[in-house]
């Protein structure tokens, strides 16, 4: 996706508080992690690492990992 599709996306977004990402990643304040991946996104002309945060979490968001977690040693 690029950059302004990820924007129009989370534009209008209803977010959760806490999200699963995958078996070993949680996202806490959603809201605000996606407010800074983007902010971060626009600013730096690469914006790699931001834009794939907000994939990660446009992904979760679609499809919820209820997987097992990292088990308990």
């Amino acid at each position: 996706m690029t950059p302004q599709e990820l924007i129009a996306y989370f534009e209008n977004k209803t977010l959760p508080e806490i999200l699963r990402l995958d078996r070993a990643s949680t996202q806490h304040d959603v809201k605000v992690a996606v407010e800074r991946n983007i902010e971060i996104m626009l600013l730096d002309k690469d914006g790699g690492r931001a834009k794939n945060r907000l994939t990660q979490i446009l992904k979760a968001l679609e499809t919820p990992y209820d997987g097992p977690g990292i088990p308990k040693l």
